[in-house]
């Protein structure tokens, strides 16, 4: 039986399969499939490589109906992560000669995954244009690399589709040349003198692009979308060289998507001018919208789950029969809300009684448990939890959901009973989360063996994520008007070397970056919050509502160094039941 959440690249996906399981995200991030160039920024697993491979022309001629060339925009997916252009021996030209190589590294590659793309996916269909493309290659290709004093490419092919193939092989022979240049140099250790040609996106690739896009087989009129996925692979001068293609706004004709994973190296041109959105671009940070205070993140995922359901195991479930919860647990916490909510009845102030319970019952039921030495005991499960827990990435439902499908079939012969239970789910999400703290800083420490730097950061970064763990359970059991923590408002500015370490968090998903007006009302904090993945592992609530503490970024900077020391810190505060700041939650559910 075929496990309904296996996770699989977009690739590894038919175009048929890519349109059944995608849940359309784009109300949330409208930018993207609109004319113009767009960032589009989340951690690993935020579904940034599904949304481009939805956007490609398979899958939009399916969703659409309609033709290849009626399509509103003509996607092309350009990988960057599986490439050799981001090669060391780059590192030796000076700054205007690596601007030179770099952008013709771009440009080569760009173009020759573009003609690949273009004769994959027509096939023999370009057959049917052999006279229009002839006349762009002799027209429009060849003239343009013969300014450029390359030796003329003769095809022998004269049919539509051998052409566009010799293209696509052409400038990727192209590409290599250059790349073996640029070793030579490394080898050498001096730089040698280059006699290739030189390619740009002024003089050669917007012009080469603007005369393809007129051949009747592609849309008229309408753009090609250059899909530059982790974009967060090129070097510095690569990066700049991207940048400067943003700020030309050559939209009608070239619009460039930009996916990376929150480790994009600069947003300066090649001059050294910065593009500003959104004057040049459009952004879009997936985990800053999804740990927004509203429902759509919740929606999104219960749409994918009883998709795949539907798709896979051909049944019509409900996400939360399918992740049913623990029922004795949700009993006792039922009592306490009620018990709560009686107790905070005020007739003058319609809410108290409950806005007091929805608050309160949960970490309540948690703290009698820690009283009782059984805090282990508390359950997990639950769609409501499961969603809340991911933290607005989507691969962290999905791969914990995989695992329960997979031990549920094993634990009954092979035989589903059509529900996942709340004891497997349980144990799989805790040590879902324990591993993604455990087991993937034990990952990043054997990376860093070798370079005493970066193991110095991971190491701060480690102490980081433990101490605010540690300090969001002693408030949660705490006697603190509010219990539910999961962020830090820094009153001051981060020095360097502490924004080093939260940027660092940010990009491996252990915190999310946002703001928060200050305490006197003018100006904003920075607001990070811990991923909710590592609730379980910290033994925290997570779910419903989630206060925020305010402290100095001097303060924060201890647990970089020292969890004790960073504890005793708020020990006393924690003692007095300090009030701290209420703020709605990141995926706020109905209860």
């Amino acid at each position: 039986m075929k496990n309904p959440f296996e996770i699989k690249t977009p690739e590894q996906n038919t175009a048929e399969e890519i349109v059944k399981l995608f849940v359309d995200v784009f109300s949330d991030f409208h930018q993207v499939p609109e004319l113009g160039h767009t960032f589009l920024n989340g951690p690993r697993g935020s579904g940034k490589s599904m949304m481009f491979r939805y956007l490609l022309p398979d899958c939009q001629k399916i969703v659409t109906g309609k033709n290849f060339n009626e399509l509103d925009f003509f996607s092309i997916y350009i990988p960057i992560k599986l490439t050799n252009i981001n090669i060391s021996e780059l590192e030796r030209f000076e700054n205007h000669a690596s601007s030179f190589i770099n952008e013709h590294l771009l440009v080569t590659y760009v173009l020759s995954k573009t003609f690949k793309f273009i004769y994959e996916t027509y096939s023999e269909e370009l057959n049917k244009y052999t006279d229009e493309i002839l006349y762009f290659f002799k027209n429009d290709f060849l003239w343009n690399i013969e300014l450029l004093g390359i030796e003329t490419l003769v095809s022998e092919n004269k049919n539509g589709f051998c052409i566009m193939k010799d293209i696509a092989v052409f400038m990727d022979k192209l590409n290599r040349e250059c790349t073996q240049y640029c070793k030579k140099v490394g080898l050498s250790g001096e730089l040698l003198p280059y006699s290739g040609p030189l390619m740009d996106f002024i003089d050669f690739f917007s012009p080469v692009i603007s005369a393809l896009k007129k051949i009747p087989c592609f849309p008229q009129g309408k753009p090609f979308f250059f899909l530059i996925d982790d974009a967060g692979y090129l070097n510095e001068s690569q990066t700049k060289v991207l940048n400067t293609w943003v700020s030309y706004r050559s939209t009608k004709d070239i619009c460039i998507k930009i996916s990376t994973q929150l480790d994009y190296k600069n947003y300066l041109t090649t001059t050294g001018k910065r593009i500003d959105s959104p004057h040049d671009y459009s952004e879009v940070n997936i985990a800053t919208i999804y740990t927004s205070s509203n429902r759509d993140y919740y929606k999104r995922v219960k749409a994918i789950v009883e998709r795949r359901i539907n798709v896979y195991l051909n049944k019509e479930t409900s996400a939360e029969d399918f992740f049913p919860n623990d029922k004795i647990q949700e009993e006792k916490i039922k009592a306490l809300y009620d018990e709560i909510l009686e107790k905070n009845f005020d007739d003058e102030k319609e809410y108290a009684g409950g806005d007091a319970a929805r608050r309160y019952s949960r970490p309540e039921y948690i703290k009698r448990l820690q009283e009782t030495k059984s805090g282990s005991t508390y359950s997990y499960a639950g769609f409501n939890q499961l969603v809340a827990i991911s933290s607005g990435i989507i691969r962290n439902f999905l791969a914990p959901a995989q695992d329960m499908y997979a031990e549920s079939l094993s634990r009954n012969n092979s035989i589903f009973e059509g529900f996942i239970s709340d004891s497997i789910q349980n144990e799989i999400i805790k040590k879902y989360s324990t591993s993604f703290l455990e087991d993937e800083f034990s990952k990043i420490f054997k990376d860093c063996l070798e370079d005493e730097k970066k193991l110095k950061k991971a190491d701060k970064l480690y102490n980081l994520i433990t101490s605010l763990g540690e300090l969001f359970h002693r408030i949660l059991v705490s006697n603190c008007s509010e219990r539910r923590v999961f962020s830090v408002a820094l009153t001051t500015r981060p020095d360097y070397e502490l924004k080093e370490i939260l940027d660092m968090g940010i990009q491996l998903g252990y915190l999310h970056e946002s703001t928060i007006g200050n305490k006197l009302g003018g100006g904003r904090n920075k607001l990070y919050v811990l991923s909710r993945l590592l609730a379980p592992h910290f033994k925290l609530d997570p779910t419903s509502f989630a206060g925020y503490q305010f402290m100095s970024s001097d303060d924060l900077k201890v647990a970089l160094y020292s969890t004790k020391k960073f504890l005793n810190i708020f020990s006393k505060k924690l003692i007095d039941g300090e009030k701290v700041i209420q703020k709605e939650l990141d995926f706020e559910i109905d209860e």
